[in-house]
């Protein structure tokens, strides 16, 4: 049975106020749902440099960072893998690149508007978004 686990950070990155990236996810345990950008910590990495660098990783697109959305905790079993992820959320902005999916982990990205996002979303990442659009007004 294979097991992940450990630090994590996500991102949310918004385009023109109300849409929002998301990645269709073609690795276990987030295979076949949509999920925001992100991944698992390196070894003496912050969760900020990792969030920066995942997005970059699997979309193409360099971020900064705007603020944080907060700190969540998702964990379980499926299809033979446990898991138990302590993601941290940002949100971010676009300052660079073009978006280009990464063929070994993404199966699809799209842009969503917030009122309209494919569902459900992977995990705590619907909680997620509910917390950034509380905190925004959205």
């Amino acid at each position: 049975m294979k097991s992940y686990c450990g630090r994590t950070a996500t991102a949310i990155v918004v385009y023109s106020g109300d849409r929002v990236l998301l990645i269709k996810r073609d690795t276990l345990p987030f295979k076949g749902y949509w999920a925001l950008p992100g991944g698992r910590t390196d070894a003496g990495e912050v969760v900020e440099q990792t969030c920066v660098r995942e997005v970059r990783e699997e979309t193409g697109l360099e971020v900064e960072i705007v603020c944080k959305v907060g700190d969540y905790h998702e964990h379980g079993f499926r299809e033979g893998v446990v898991y138990d992820y302590y993601p941290t959320c940002f949100v971010v902005r676009v300052v660079g690149g073009e978006i280009v999916k990464q063929e070994e982990e993404v199966q699809e990205i799209g842009l969503f508007s917030l009122n309209a996002l494919p569902g459900p979303l992977a995990f705590v990442h619907d909680q997620m978004i509910k917390d950034f659009r509380k905190r925004f007004n959205l």
